[in-house]
Parts: structure tokens; C-alpha cells; sequence
């Protein structure tokens, strides 16, 4: 039905509905027809917005867990088909974090600010030796395939790093990056799984080298083990700066991605000096 309000006479025209039958003039009809345009208009806005969040979502998502399948995909791990050895050590990692979970629950209280705890942090940080004692039993107790000790690290690793992401990061982001509203949280949140990944796997190859490698240089020990207490402290040292320096999420993201790539260039010269023969 079209709507002319140019006509010099004001019929009563009629407008009929299967619904509804009303009477109505000129100036109702335009109103009604005015409403079905907007409705329309509203249409194709919350379609659009859907398109937007959908795709902010799998933009995240890629940031987030991309890079573990492309660290697959495009090392010798994937040529040895190490899959396996990967979900053995995501599986491991749940138990650790389970294991984690009781005993933050049971040892810790619950803080009423948000301040900077010392003696809460300490216990963290011997809380979290328990991921060390995973790794140490996913390094050296699970049975792996024949593989070089170069991949098994490197795919207890990159499994460890998988499930991490998961389990902290995959709900939070189906909920809040399908909101209607753009934020960069998640956008700093995958950059956070890419400097985790990176510091799990210099911790993976640190810790082959303390575990699995008998015979290596007697002056690297001690730096050995130093960079891996750094590494297994690294939550406590963002948390110190996040609650007790103030740092907001850009700069703390900023200084994981540094510490990541400083500490994998030093365990990559560290495993290589052990690599060497004596």
C-alpha cells in the first residue's frame, strides 16, 4: 500500500490488517508507515551488530588459540604426530589446575580489597610449584612416542599452554566478546595466551634440561634453575604490579610479551650450550 500525503484532500482511508480494521486519516497513515520504516530499519541495524559481535568473537578467538595451532602446524611436531603427547599433557594440566583450585580454597581467604597481599602472594607462589610438579610429571612419567627430547618439551608445552588458554580464557570470551559493545579486554586477553604460551614453553625446555638432561655444563646449572623460578613466579610478579604499582592491563600485557621473549631467547641459548658436547 503506498503512502501519498500529496494530495490536496484528507479521505478517510481505510487500512486493513488480518487483525485489525481501523479507520484512519492522513496523518495516521503516515505515522504507521513512518513506524513500519523504522522497524525495518531496526531490522537490518541488530543484524548488522550480530555480524559485528560474531565476528569480534572469532577475531578474539583466532588472537587467542591461533597461535597454538599454528605452532603445531608449522613445526616438526606435527610431522611426528605428537597430538598425542599434547592432550596427555593438557589432561595433566587439569589435574594440576584441580589440584590448585582445593588447595587456593582451603589455604587462602578471601581478600577484602583489592591491595597487594605479601603473605597471600607467598602462598601462591608455593601454590603454584604445583605446575612445576606437573610438568615435572608430563615431562618424565607419561609415555611419550619415539620422539626427541626437542619436540617432547615442546609439545608438553604447547599442550599445557593449550588447556591453560582454555580453561581461563574461552568462557570469558564467549560471553563478553559477543557483546554488542567493542573492548579491548579481549583483544589484550589473547595477547596474554600468546606471552603464556611462549613463557610455558621456555619453562617445558628449562625443564627438560634440569630433568631429562644428565650430562650438561656444570656452570649453567645454577642459571638453569634461577630462570625457571622466575618463570614459575611470573603470576605472582604481574599480580605485584598490577595491585601494587597501579599498572594498567596495556602495560602489564606489554611487559609479558617482553619478559616472554626475553626469557625465550635465554632458554633457547641454554638448550643449545647443552646441546653441545662436553
Amino acid at each position: 500500500m503506498g503512502c501519498d500525503s500529496s494530495s490536496p484532500l484528507q479521505p478517510n482511508y481505510q487500512f486493513t490488517h488480518p487483525q485489525l480494521s481501523i479507520g484512519l486519516g492522513r496523518s495516521d497513515l503516515a505515522v504507521a508507515c513512518t513506524d513500519a520504516e523504522n522497524d525495518d530499519g531496526g531490522g537490518a541495524a541488530a543484524g548488522e551488530d550480530d555480524e559485528m559481535t560474531v565476528f569480534h568473537f572469532l577475531n578474539c578467538a583466532a588472537l587467542t588459540f591461533g597461535p597454538h595451532v599454528v605452532y603445531y602446524s608449522a613445526t616438526p611436531l606435527s610431522e611426528y604426530d605428537t597430538i598425542g603427547t599434547c592432550v596427555k599433557a593438557a589432561v595433566v594440566y587439569l589435574g594440576t589446575a584441580l589440584v590448585k583450585l582445593v588447595c587456593l580454597a582451603t589455604l587462602l581467604k578471601v581478600p577484602e580489597n583489592d591491595s597487594f597481599d605479601p603473605y597471600q602472594e607467598l602462598m601462591k607462589i608455593f601454590i603454584g610449584f604445583i605446575d612445576v610438579a606437573g610438568l615435572y610429571f608430563a615431562l618424565t612419567q607419561l609415555t611419550h612416542r619415539n620422539i626427541s627430547q626437542n619436540h617432547k618439551f615442546q609439545a608438553v608445552g604447547l599442550g599445557w599452554a593449550f588447556a591453560d588458554s582454555v580453561l581461563h580464557r574461552l568462557a570469558p570470551l564467549w560471553i563478553g566478546a559477543r557483546g554488542l559493545e567493542f573492548t579491548w579486554e579481549y583483544i589484550f586477553q589473547g595477547l596474554e595466551a600468546n606471552a603464556n604460551l611462549v613463557m610455558t614453553l621456555s619453562l617445558a625446555a628449562l625443564g627438560s634440561l634440569m630433568w631429562l638432561r644428565k650430562n650438561k655444563p656444570r656452570t649453567l646449572v645454577p642459571i638453569i634453575y634461577a630462570c625457571a623460578l622466575l618463570l614459575a613466579t611470573m603470576p605472582s610478579i604481574t599480580s605485584y604490579l598490577r595491585r601494587s604499582l597501579e599498572w594498567q592491563t596495556p602495560k602489564v600485557v606489554g611487559f609479558e610479551l617482553f619478559s616472554s621473549l626475553v626469557m625465550a631467547f635465554i632458554s633457547w641459548q641454554l638448550f643449545s650450550a647443552c646441546q653441545r658436547p662436553m
